[in-house]
């Protein structure tokens, strides 16, 4: 009987010992290291990468579970969140995610002076320094080509780092200036003067006024500070 007793818990031990064996085991350590090195492929080499809370073990009793990051590079930019999907047999079985924060680190022009609105942009205003740009887009970060001759369009602290919506557009026109209208009907072109009424660059829609009316045209700015009008363009007057 003895015996019996012997081998029946040397039987439990060992089933025991494989449904151990088993499991499914991911340490949060090991998930905290694949949420930082996926977060950092997806969103560069020069963002910076914080795991803000730590990672719970993820245990299942299945032998035969994988885990797999979510995310793109798009949503991965300041507070966001890296998910972690567990499937089997490509079954998603449990889904986490893991607040995380991503600074998007670069080099970008900053102001080292106040500068007013509509005031020209000297080299000694400006400064290159690596700063968290996770806030902006990409299409909003300037280059030194295009901040040379530049106008600006609103006050700039001292500090602030220096966008493109920050700037006139060296080929554009601002509210104001004077231009030169075409109007276009058919084939008679007819060329008067006018005031511009807001901010345009080349091949935008722009609002002008003609000289010596209370008429307001709506054209497309060309260049030379040219605003052609034709057949389908708006015409207002200024009292309605």
């Amino acid at each position: 009987m003895r015996t019996y007793k012997n081998y029946a818990v040397g039987i439990i031990l060992f089933l025991g010992g494989i449904s151990a064996q088993a499991q499914s085991n991911f340490s949060g350590e090991r998930l905290r290291n694949a949420v930082v090195s996926f977060a950092q492929k997806a969103a560069g080499n020069n963002a910076e990468i914080l795991v803000s809370q730590n990672i719970s073990d993820q245990v299942f009793q299945e032998s035969d579970v994988t885990a797999k990051c979510t995310g793109s590079s798009q949503s991965l930019r300041g507070m966001s969140n890296v998910g972690i999907e567990f499937s089997m047999d490509g079954r998603i079985i449990r889904r986490i995610q893991i607040p995380v924060q991503v600074k998007i680190m670069q080099k970008v022009a900053v102001t080292t002076a106040s500068i007013s609105s509509n005031s020209p942009l000297s080299l000694r205003q400006i400064t290159y320094e690596v700063r968290d740009v996770s806030a902006y887009s990409q299409d909003e970060l300037i280059t030194m080509s295009e901040l040379d001759g530049s106008t600006t369009k609103r006050f700039l602290p001292k500090g602030s780092i220096i966008t493109r919506s920050a700037i006139a557009d060296k080929n554009g026109i601002r509210g104001g200036m004077p231009a030169t209208i075409l109007v276009q009907t058919g084939n008679v072109v007819i060329r008067t003067r006018g005031s511009v009424l807001n901010d345009a660059s080349i091949g935008e829609t722009v609002r002008v006024m003609r000289e010596g009316t209370n008429t307001m045209l709506i054209g497309i700015l060309r260049e030379n500070q040219t605003v052609v009008i034709n057949n389908s363009s708006t015409f207002t007057s200024e009292n309605e």
